[in-house]
């Protein structure tokens, strides 16, 4: 599963700025064996009921150890981690293609030296931070020594820095760095890592002066601002660290985004820079705002003394610059694809999808990523292996189905959206997307609990596919299927953040089946002997009879109709008129509208801009995030309105 920087949100508005709807979290708990208790495989005895129901002896196939058998290879040091676009990724993807064709599977990729193989140019472009500099008047500050961080083309050539101090970098009821308006886009927003104190040196946000998530000097830390921070537009954030302690500690405390990578599809149009994260030490941090860090000091202790956020008394300095030292290399990756030719419904077809790429080696350690998701992979190939011994026996399904690992998801989904931008089968034909992604575990809230699995997405496009979900799982052998990363205002956002999210955003409706997060989440510890198999192959189970009765019903599920294209086209002029820069009273973020063709264009401060769809005179859509824009006909606003929030905004 694709991790989530704080700061760094890949989607227009969907890191709570606007939503105001908090969403009910829906559980249904089902019967399902217990922790002791053997896997209950539906048997293959041919009695009446079983003889009509062709799903459950090939459902039975799916294995504990056959998918172990699997995992242990794809899952070894020898596979290195499966980093995209290198050694271990190309072995995954020869393995899995070996597999389908092994299975009797045809490869669907035409012109490719490989039929199973879809193959994409990228380029890798890393930071080399030792040989990164800021100089502050006539000091130098060198990278990876005095600062740590995310950086981007921003300042590949020597690039005045514009700081501005914002306290802690804290907007909450109780304390507020922010209290005076004022405009902070494209500015280097400077802030302290910490929390603010009182004078017994407990929390002033804190209950009952108990540390707040503000707290820790880490990634986490930072993230807790990210409503405060994220909205303000700023080209950088730089966060002083509070001791010499703190800031060597950083690589480890700020790992997620240490030795960033920015992957990108080669030949695409060179995207605009991002968001820049800077971590500093104290002497660094004190001398972009002219002070010492005994002045630092002092500033937090009249903090601790008055209670609450105090006036700044420093004075940036207006002669800082920065320069980045950027490494760009071309390369190539590929997606796997297995395809089953349907009957008499073989030009639809059904995608079952996993990701098989995970993080690499990372200082000489190999990150194996058994659970993310080499589950998700293994079980791509069992239900692969399943469906193919179904066919070969004269029981294959009425719909196609393409089987599909693809490559790039940690770097940002990268292989889904190739493949949906450059589909093998129309995605007009594609009637679902099945997708898989850390499935071999039990997280904290379900231990001992018996089996269980999260879903996610599967009513969002579809009511008639959230219907079937449920009904498939009622008549197996049901496991409790929980809907807590479900909910719109889920802060972890899984919704986005694995490859059924490409498929979506064509309106493809799509389920995302996952066991949940756990401590060895993009650590070195990902390895097999924590994957529970039989709990694995319970889930398998249950996607196969999904895919199975996707397949064989006569109509495909429909979309809910507000996701059925309209056909509607506005008219230039009006595409021209809805053009400009946007601001709110209400939330402080700033969009830009673009007319671009026959449609328009948004993007949010700081973010990805996103194509949004015309759904009639001056109303626009972008279903995968439940977003609409409706622009007033005689003045230059509109309406934003998303989970149930609805705000206005104005041409500035």
């Amino acid at each position: 599963m694709s991790k989530q920087l704080p700061l760094a949100v890949a989607l227009l508005l969907t890191v709570g700025t606007v939503s105001a709807q908090s969403g009910k979290v829906k559980v249904k708990v089902k019967p399902g064996r217990t922790e002791a208790a053997a896997p209950a495989l539906p048997s293959t005895t041919p009695v009446a009921a079983a003889a009509t129901d062709w799903s459950l002896p090939y459902a039975a196939t799916i294995t504990p150890a056959a998918l172990k058998a699997d995992l242990d290879v794809l899952a070894s040091d020898a596979y290195e981690g499966r980093e995209t676009g290198k050694k271990g990724q190309k072995m995954a993807a020869d393995y899995i293609a070996k597999a389908f064709a092994a299975d009797g599977l045809a490869g669907p990729v035409a012109g490719s030296d490989n039929p199973y193989i879809q193959h994409f140019g990228m380029k890798r472009t890393k930071v080399d931070l030792a040989a990164s500099t800021v100089k502050v008047g006539s000091q130098t500050f060198q990278g990876q020594r005095d600062y740590y961080g995310l950086l981007t083309d921003a300042f590949a050539t020597a690039t005045p820095l514009q700081p501005v101090f914002v306290g802690y970098g804290i907007k909450e009821d109780k304390y507020s760095d922010f209290a005076t308006p004022a405009d902070y886009k494209g500015k280097d927003v400077i802030l302290l890592a910490g929390e603010p104190l009182n004078a017994q040196g407990k929390s002033l946000i804190g209950a009952d002066g108990k540390a707040s998530p503000y707290a820790p000097a880490t990634l986490e830390g930072l993230g807790a601002r990210r409503k405060s921070i994220f909205p303000l537009g700023a080209r950088s954030i730089i966060l002083v660290m509070p001791t010499a302690a703190a800031h060597t500690a950083v690589p480890k405390t700020f790992e997620q985004i240490m030795g960033h990578e920015d992957l990108t599809f080669d030949g695409a149009e060179k995207k605009k820079s991002g968001f820049n994260i800077i971590v500093v030490s104290p002497e660094m941090g004190a001398k972009l705002l002219g002070t010492t860090p005994a002045g630092l000091d002092k500033y937090r202790q009249s903090v601790a003394k008055a209670g609450k956020a105090v006036a700044s008394p420093f004075k940036p300095v207006a002669n800082a610059t920065a320069q980045t030292k950027l490494n760009t290399e071309p390369f190539t990756t590929e997606n796997v694809l297995g395809y089953l030719e349907g009957g008499d419904k073989k030009d639809e077809i059904i995608v079952v999808s996993a990701h098989y790429d995970h993080l690499g080696v990372k200082d000489g350690v190999v990150f194996n990523g058994a659970d993310d998701d080499g589950s998700g992979t293994v079980s791509v190939l069992a239900m692969a292996r399943a469906f193919s011994q179904a066919k070969k026996d004269g029981h294959g399904p009425r719909r196609s189905i393409l089987f599909l690992a693809n490559t790039g998801e940690e770097e940002g989904l990268l292989g889904s959206q190739y493949y949906t931008d450059h589909p093998v089968f129309p995605l007009e034909k594609t009637v679902t997307d099945l997708n898989i992604d850390m499935v071999g575990r039990v997280d904290s809230l379900h231990q001992g609990k018996g089996d269980y699995v999260y879903l996610v997405g599967d009513d969002r496009l579809s009511t008639e596919l959230h219907t079937l979900s449920e009904a498939t799982n009622q008549q197996y052998n049901p496991v409790a299927l929980d809907y807590k990363y479900n909910d719109p205002a889920d802060p972890e956002q899984i919704y986005y953040r694995s490859d059924h999210y490409n498929f979506a955003k064509h309106n493809v409706p799509i389920i995302f089946y996952t066991s949940g997060l756990h401590p060895q989440y993009h650590k070195a510890t990902d390895d097999v002997e924590f994957i529970d198999f039989p709990a694995m192959a319970r889930r398998d189970q249950l996607i196969f009879h999904t895919a199975w009765a996707l397949a064989e019903r006569d109509a495909r599920v429909a979309l809910k109709p507000e996701f059925i294209k309209t056909g509607f086209t506005p008219a230039a002029a009006d595409l021209d008129r809805y053009a400009g820069t946007y601001g709110s009273g209400q939330i402080p973020l700033k969009i830009v509208v673009t007319h671009e063709g026959t449609g328009l264009k948004v993007q949010a401060t700081g973010q990805p801009a996103i194509a949004v769809d015309a759904v009639s005179q001056g109303v626009f859509k972008f279903d995968a995030a439940g977003l609409r824009m409706e622009f007033a006909a005689d003045q230059p606003t509109f309406k934003l309105k998303q989970g149930g929030g609805e705000f206005e905004f104005k041409k500035e």
